[in-house]
């Protein structure tokens, strides 16, 4: 397993289980996750998204922590990922001005840490407040690496390992696959998987996450309006080829088949099957911590309206996660070290 050294954050362990799909999902190995890789194409979709995509919370994405993102949620509050690390005292970019940060607020439950900010954010995003997420349309912003390589099984593709970090904001669509409960510290997360290509609607900008996409903001729209649902937060990997100690790499894989995931001393190999068997990430749900976080904000979150650098990089937190069958039991993952 990757180990990455972050600022503060506290060690966790849990135990997966499956909210709303008949079947147990087993996190075997987790790491941050990075710019927005995509299965259509290796160009990233870099410039806000347009017609039907508009304004579909592009516009409350900020530059925060170095590489990282952070998304307004009220007029003097912005929320992002704990485990990117960082401190108060220093700024987020957002809409060309730099606000300072002035208090900062960690979720006991999961990954979400809220700041506060000198000054009023002009608008904010509106955070998804209901418990329909499953099936629809999500639209995910992150900063981090290009596509990278190729990741081949013999001549078979099955994905691309990530490229260079070059913390350029971008965005993809994916579909809510299912919530699932991660225990205690992780909490209930959206689950996403990575397919090829499709040819229209969500597919045709399917993505997945990579190194520094972690802290991006996930929106779906709700009624006609675009809202905050999640923080991204897991993806899959590492994964290897081999299974041999010291030969696992970091990849976005639409097929796990044939492949290994989970780390040195942790690998396991994923049956190569005709159907393809996709890579997974995850975002923490905001909805399921709205009373917490309106214990911060206030209430004002609901309503609608149009740097610092961390001591290390931070990546996704990587998560193999293998679909058991029905009444198998979750196992239980010990997470990398926090500083």
């Amino acid at each position: 397993m990757h180990r990455f050294r972050l600022p503060h954050r506290r060690r966790r362990t849990f135990v997966a289980t499956v909210v709303a799909a008949a079947a147990a999902s087993l996190f075997a190995i987790a790491q941050p996750a990075s710019a927005v890789i995509l299965s259509r194409t290796a160009t990233r979709n870099t410039s806000a998204p347009s017609g039907t995509n508009a304004n579909s919370g592009w516009q409350w994405e900020g530059n925060f922590g170095g590489g990282f993102l952070g998304t307004p949620i009220a007029p003097s509050y912005f929320i992002t990922a704990g485990h990117i690390g960082n401190a108060t005292g220093t700024a987020i970019y957002w809409n060309g001005k730099n606000y300072n940060t002035t208090a900062m607020y960690d979720d006991p439950s999961t990954d979400l840490r809220i700041y506060k900010i000198t000054g009023t954010f002009s608008s904010y995003a509106p955070i998804y407040t209901g418990i329909s997420e499953t099936g629809k349309r999500a639209m995910i912003f992150g900063r981090g690496t290009t596509r990278g390589t190729e990741l081949k099984k013999g001549t078979t593709l099955k994905g691309w390992k990530w490229g260079t970090r070059d913390k350029v904001k971008s965005w993809g669509e994916n579909l809510v696959t299912s919530t699932l409960n991660g225990g205690t510290g992780i909490g209930q997360v959206l689950k996403f998987t990575f397919n090829k290509q499709g040819t229209s609607g969500a597919q045709y900008n399917e993505g997945s996450l990579s190194d520094g996409d972690s802290a991006g903001g996930v929106f779906i729209n709700d009624g006609g309006k675009w809202k905050l649902a999640g923080i991204n937060y897991l993806v899959d990997g590492p994964f290897s080829l081999t299974g041999a100690t010291g030969s696992g790499f970091n990849a976005s894989a639409f097929d796990k088949g044939g492949l290994y995931v989970g780390g040195d001393g942790k690998w396991q190999y994923n049956t190569d099957t005709t159907a393809d068997v996709p890579g997974n990430f995850y975002a923490t749900r905001i909805s399921s911590r709205q009373s917490w976080i309106k214990s911060i904000i206030g209430t004002t979150a609901t309503s609608t309206s149009a740097a610092l650098t961390a001591s290390a990089t931070a990546v996704p937190e990587p998560a193999s996660v293998s679909l058991l069958a029905i009444g198998a039991a979750a196992m239980l993952k010990r997470r990398r070290r926090r500083q």
